[in-house]
């Protein structure tokens, strides 16, 4: 089913028509002040409250103005939609977050991560209007929400200023509702309904056995937590001092992982992941998986040594042509050598210039022929 209402943007400026579908079946509830419908407009899960009396329709138009003042810049206190105050009867409507504490089937039960955003979520929007200049007075499992992962505060026709009323006059926050204002402060209701969201049931007891029941969820949220069970007596606590005390209640991120071989050094650095495995013909026997660096290092080696070795034997080789070079041509046709002519040899071939090969023949020749003239001398003194 489809209702269409002329309604009164947030700006309180402007005026539109909106468009609200409700399911069959969807949740409504009514009280001596209000009606309440759920449904949705414009793709938005919305709440529409519509004034049964004169006392309703002030309370409507006060939650009309702190959400003109909140101003959408508040995640968790919801966002106006539009306002119908010029005829009867007033309407007001809010985008919403999942449905009332109260109404969730079953009750929710949560663990230590959730009930740790909830708490963030709802103290959070309790400091905002704080800053603002208001307390709610009305936390409670009517006005809170819940969608399945966060919560959302509303009921804000019961809001009061914290400052003196008369810089409210001619507003809707400075005019009396005449509504019975509760004793409790926020932030005590607000800890007994994150208890409420942690065991699944309303139960009371001395502030100290509930900071116990807290800390069988998160010791740490009970912590942050137990001055706000303890709001009694003249004790001054605000929602700003407990919003900061659970963020800095906050889970830690896990340390590193550490390794036997680290224990010994609190100060080690987490150990990096292993290397990628290399293939085995990239591997050396009897040797594990080599990093890029060792086998640069590895293959530098080996073309050193193959430089070494070829190096060698050039050496080898161009001994090898000046030891023939310098034996007599008996002695190479008796080792079966076969010498070339010069004029076919290749100075890039072995190594040795022609003008060295030439004076080691003449040297020889030389040598020759002083070795015959003393063999002469000797046979003529005989």
């Amino acid at each position: 089913m489809e209702e269409t209402f002329t309604l009164q943007k947030s700006s309180f400026g402007q005026s539109g028509r909106v468009t609200v579908t409700f399911a069959q079946g969807e949740l409504q509830h009514e009280d001596a002040l209000l009606s309440h419908r759920y449904g949705r407009a414009d793709d938005r899960d919305v709440l529409l409250k519509t004034a049964l009396s004169p006392a309703g329709a002030k309370v409507l138009r006060r939650e009309a103005e702190v959400y003109d003042r909140i101003g959408g810049r508040q995640a968790s206190a919801g966002r106006m939609i539009g306002f119908q105050a010029a005829q009867s009867p007033v309407r007001l409507m809010v985008a919403r977050r999942g449905v009332p504490v109260s109404r969730c089937e079953p009750a929710p039960r949560l663990d230590g991560v959730q009930l740790g955003r909830a708490a963030r979520d709802l103290f959070g929007a309790l400091a905002f209007l704080a800053d603002l200049g208001f307390a709610h007075r009305a936390v409670s499992a009517d006005t809170v929400f819940w969608d399945g992962r966060r919560v959302e505060l509303h009921g804000f026709g019961h809001v009061e200023p914290l400052g003196p009323p008369e810089a409210l006059a001619g507003s809707a926050l400075g005019t009396p509702t005449g509504l019975p204002v509760s004793d409790v402060p926020d932030v005590q209701a607000a800890a007994h309904l994150l208890l409420r969201l942690a065991t699944g049931s309303s139960g009371g007891g001395p502030p100290a056995a509930l900071v116990a029941i807290l800390a069988e969820v998160d010791a740490d949220l009970a912590q942050a937590l137990e001055p706000a069970l303890h709001a009694t007596g003249g004790r001054d606590v605000s929602p700003g001092e407990i919003k900061d005390r659970l963020w800095r209640s906050r889970p830690k991120p896990p340390p590193p992982e550490r390794f036997p071989e680290d224990l010994h050094d609190p100060a080690a650095p987490p150990r990096q992941p292993p290397p990628a495995q290399v293939p085995p013909q990239a591997m050396r026997a009897g040797t594990g998986p080599r990093s890029a660096v060792r086998d640069r290092r590895l293959a530098a080696e080996d073309d050193g040594r193959a430089e070494f070795r070829e190096l060698r034997r050039r050496q080898r080789k161009f001994r090898q042509s000046r030891r023939i070079a310098a034996e007599p041509p008996r002695v190479q046709a008796q080792a079966g050598t076969v010498t070339p002519p010069r004029t076919a040899r290749s100075p890039a071939t072995d190594g040795t210039s022609p003008g060295a090969a030439s004076g080691a023949l003449l040297f020889l020749l030389l040598g020759v022929l002083a070795v015959a003239l003393i063999v002469s001398a000797v046979l003529l003194v005989r």
